[in-house]
Parts: C-alpha cells; structure tokens; sequence
C-alpha cells in the first residue's frame, strides 16, 4: 500500500502547482503538467528500462492475491457530478452552470476520443491479460478531467475543493493499479490527457 499512497500523493502535488492558474486560463503551468503526465507514461509503458519499473511495480504489488475493490468505477465521476453541484447549491464558481456543463462535455468529448483511439490503436495488453487495451487509462481519465475542471472552477476561491478534487482522482488512479487494471504509465497518460484536454476546451470556450 506504500506504493499507492506514493502514487496519491504524487499526483495531489501536481493541484498545487496548478493553483497558479487562478483564473481558469490555460497558462504554461497546467500545459506542462499535462505533457509531462503523458511523458512520463509514455516512457513507462514504451522504454525498456522504465517498462520494467513498471513490472516491477506491478509485481510488488501483486505478490500476494488482492481482493477487488469496485468503488473506481463510480468515483472516477466525482470531479465531473461535483462541479455543476456545486453551483447548483449556490457555491460560487467561475463560469455559469450552463458554461460549465459546457465545458465538461467538450473536454469529456475530446480527451475520450483521444484516449478511444489510443487505446484500439496501440494494443497494450492489460496487466491482468484481460484485454489488450489498457494504455492510457480511461478510468483515469474521467477522474482528471473532473478534477481540473473542480479547479478551474472553484480553486481560486476554495483551494480545498481542488485538492480534494485531485485527490479523488489520484485515488481512482491509484486503484486501477490497485486492480491490476491498469499499469502505471496508462494511470499517468490518463491524467496528463485529462488536464490537456480541458485545458484546449477552456482556451477554445474562453
């Protein structure tokens, strides 16, 4: 479990450095975290040396049978359900409800299509052998998605509802790991798609 709460950990700290964006504007901050996450997957998944970092890993965590726990596959909808909720219940955020939803939906669009056509383009076999289309992940993705949209959203005004959106996602991607659904760089890839994708959805809105 130290390597999960590693994984969490690390991505959390990624919504610190992201606060600079106060306004909801794509500056160079998110753009280079975004790249960075598909990088840094990319490489764990592609480069012999990482990729058996990644086995590792895998193999660490696996040692012994996990028993499976489910609740990712609701939790990776959080960020995206919480934004327009909360202004709903009258919580102050940086656009309308409408822009929002909006916004959610192009950025839910763009980056799932992405993900779709990486996934059947490329073939990585999942850890588990039960499928051959684990690379990014797109459990991952919904979760990252949400989240950068919590912090476009309210991170100016209420830093703690971004940090918790992150690390709502952070957990979701921690557990696709967890599951054995998913490798590391796939868990990278998906977040650094999400913050691009709602980063160009929001440049191309505002």
């Amino acid at each position: 479990m130290r390597y999960l709460s590693t994984i969490i950990l690390l991505f959390i700290a990624t919504s610190s450095f992201a606060q600079s964006d106060t306004l909801g504007r794509p500056t160079l901050t998110a753009p280079a975290i975004g790249t960075a996450l598909v990088a840094c997957g990319s490489l764990f998944t592609f480069q012999p040396t990482m990729n058996a970092l990644e086995v590792g890993l895998r193999n660490s965590i696996h040692s012994t049978p996990q028993p499976r726990l489910y609740f990712d596959d609701q939790l990776q909808f959080s960020g995206l359900v919480l934004a327009p909720t909360l202004n709903l219940c009258g919580v102050k955020s940086r656009n309308s409800l409408k822009k929002i939803l909006l916004l959610e939906g192009g950025s839910y669009i763009l980056g799932y299509s992405i993900v779709m056509a990486t996934k059947y383009g490329i073939h990585i076999s999942r850890p588990d052998e039960r499928g051959i289309n684990s690379f990014p992940s797109g459990h991952t993705f919904t979760a990252f998605a949400g989240a950068e949209v919590l912090r476009r959203e309210y991170g100016q005004e209420y830093p703690g509802i971004a940090i918790a959106g992150y690390a709502l996602a952070s957990l979701v991607g921690a557990m696709r790991i967890y599951n054995n659904r998913h490798w590391l760089g796939d868990v990278l890839a998906g977040a650094g798609i999400a913050i691009l994708s709602v980063g160009v959805t929001y440049w191309l809105f505002e």
